[in-house]
C-alpha cells in the first residue's frame, strides 16, 4: 500500500511493525495529544472554541493511523497547521509541535524511498516556517534563529526514525539469513541420513537377495548349506535393522542413542559378509596412525557401496579392496575383475535392485565433505574401479 506517490513502506518494516489499521499505543498517543490540545483551547480566554477544537482534532487524531499511512498523516497535520495559522485569531495558543515531530519520525521509519522520506520529513519544518511567517507563533518565530532551532528538533526526530528503519531491516535480514541457514542445515542432514540409509539398506538387501537365492538352490539337494545361507541372510537383515534403528533414533529428540559408527576396523567383517554372499574378495589394509572417525566412516561406506555394486552388477567377480595411507592422505580402492564364469554352485544375481541414484553420488558427496577426490569407471580388462583419496591431516 502507498501513502502518497512514491512513499511505499518497505515490506519488511511494514510486516514487522505496522498494524492492520492502528494499535493501542497509537490510539493512546493520539488521544493524549488531543486531550491536551482541547484543554488548552478551553483554558484560552477570548478564543473561539469551535475552530480551535477542530484544529486540535485534525492535527492529533490522524496520528492513530500514522504507521498505516505515514505520508498522508504528515501532510494532513502540516496542512492543518498552515490553514489554521492563516485563519486563526491572535489569541490562538495550541502548537501541534509533538504531532509534527512524531509524524517526521514515522515517515523516516516506514517510508522506503530515501528521497520520499526526506521530502515528507521536511513538511513539518516547512509548515511551521510558514505558520511563523504568518505570525502564528509571534514575532520571534519568524526569525532565522527560530527556524534553525526548529530544523534541529525535526531533523533529530527524523534521524532517529531512520536509524530505527535500518536496524529493523538489518534484524529482519539476519532473521531471514538464520532461517535460510537452518533450512540448509536441515536439507544437509536429510541428505546425510538418506545416504546412510541407502548404504545400509542397499548393501543388506543385495546380500539378503543373494543368500536367499542360494538357499533356494540348495534347499532340496543340500539342506545344511541352504540353512547356512538363510542364517547369513538373517544376520545381515538383523544388523541392517539395528543400523536403521540407530539412524532413525537420531531423529527423535531426546531419545537418540549414539552408538559407535563403523569404520576401517570393521572392514574385515564387511568383506567376510561379501564373501558369504559369493564374492571372491581380497582385503589389504595398511593404515598407520589414527584415522578420524569421519573419514574412517567414509571409507567404510565407500567400500560397502562398492561391494554392493559388485554384488548387483558382477556377482561372483574376483574383487580386491585396498586401503592405505601415505602421509596425510587416505586412499581406498575397490576393483572387480569382471564377471566370473557361472558355475553350478554360484548364487543367482540379484534382479530388480536399484540404487535409487544415491550410490555413486553418495560416495562423491562423502568424499567432497573432506575435500577429497573420487574416480569411478571401467578398467581396460572389463572390470570396474572405485578409487577415493581423502585428506586426513597428521595424527
Amino acid at each position: 500500500m502507498t501513502t502518497t506517490a512514491g512513499t511505499a513502506r518497505h515490506p519488511a518494516v511494514a510486516a514487522a511493525a505496522v498494524p492492520r489499521w492502528t494499535s493501542g499505543l497509537d490510539l493512546a498517543v493520539a488521544a493524549g495529544l488531543a486531550v491536551w490540545g482541547l484543554v488548552e483551547v478551553v483554558l484560552s480566554p477570548g478564543l473561539a472554541p469551535v475552530p480551535g477544537a477542530l484544529f486540535v482534532l485534525v492535527s492529533t487524531l490522524p496520528l492513530a493511523v500514522r504507521r498505516r499511512f505515514p505520508g498522508s498523516v504528515t501532510a494532513v497535520v502540516a496542512a492543518a497547521l498552515v490553514v489554521h495559522a492563516a485563519t486563526a485569531e491572535a489569541a490562538a495558543t495550541f502548537t501541534p509541535f509533538p504531532s509534527l515531530l512524531l509524524a517526521a519520525f514515522t515517515v523516516a521509519v516506514h517510508v522506503r524511498s530515501l528521497p520520499a522520506a526526506v521530502g515528507l520529513g521536511a513538511l513539518p519544518v516547512a509548515a511551521m516556517a510558514a505558520a511563523g511567517q504568518l505570525g502564528y507563533f509571534g514575532v520571534e518565530a519568524s526569525r532565522p534563529r527560530a527556524l534553525v532551532l526548529l530544523f534541529f528538533f525535526v531533523a533529530g526526530a527524523w534521524t532517529g526514525g531512520r536509524v530505527v528503519h535500518h536496524r529493523a531491516l538489518a534484524a529482519l535480514r539476519a532473521e531471514a539469513g538464520s532461517a535460510a541457514a537452518a533450512d540448509r542445515a536441515v536439507a544437509q542432514e536429510r541428505a546425510r541420513i538418506a545416504r546412510e540409509l541407502h548404504d545400509v539398506v542397499a548393501h543388506a538387501v543385495s546380500v539378503v537377495v543373494l543368500q536367499t537365492g542360494a538357499a533356494e538352490l540348495f534347499v532340496g539337494r543340500d539342506p545344511d548349506r541352504a540353512r547356512d545361507h538363510i542364517g547369513t541372510a538373517r544376520r545381515t537383515a538383523t544388523e541392517a535393522m539395528a543400523e536403521m534403528r540407530h539412524l532413525l533414533d537420531v531423529l527423535r529428540e531426546g531419545e537418540a542413542v549414539y552408538l559407535p559408527q563403523p569404520g576401517i576396523e570393521r572392514l574385515p567383517d564387511l568383506v567376510d559378509e561379501a564373501r558369504g554372499a559369493g564374492l571372491d574378495v581380497a582385503l589389504t589394509v595398511d593404515v598407520a596412525g589414527t584415522v578420524p572417525d569421519g573419514p574412517s566412516l567414509a571409507v567404510y561406506r565407500i567400500v560397502q557401496e562398492s561391494l554392493t555394486n559388485v554384488l548387483r552388477h558382477a556377482p561372483g567377480a574376483r574383487t580386491t579392496v585396498t586401503v592405505g595411507r601415505t602421509g596425510d592422505e587416505l586412499t581406498v580402492a575397490v576393483r572387480d575383475h569382471g564377471r566370473r564364469a557361472a558355475s553350478g554352485d554360484a548364487p543367482p544375481a540379484p534382479s530388480g535392485l536399484s540404487s535409487g541414484g544415491y550410490g555413486i553420488p553418495g560416495m562423491r558427496e562423502r568424499v567432497r565433505v573432506y575435500g577429497g577426490s573420487l574416480a569411478v569407471g571401467p578398467e581396460p580388462d572389463g572390470g570396474w574401479l572405485v578409487r577415493a583419496v581423502l585428506p586426513v591431516g597428521s595424527s
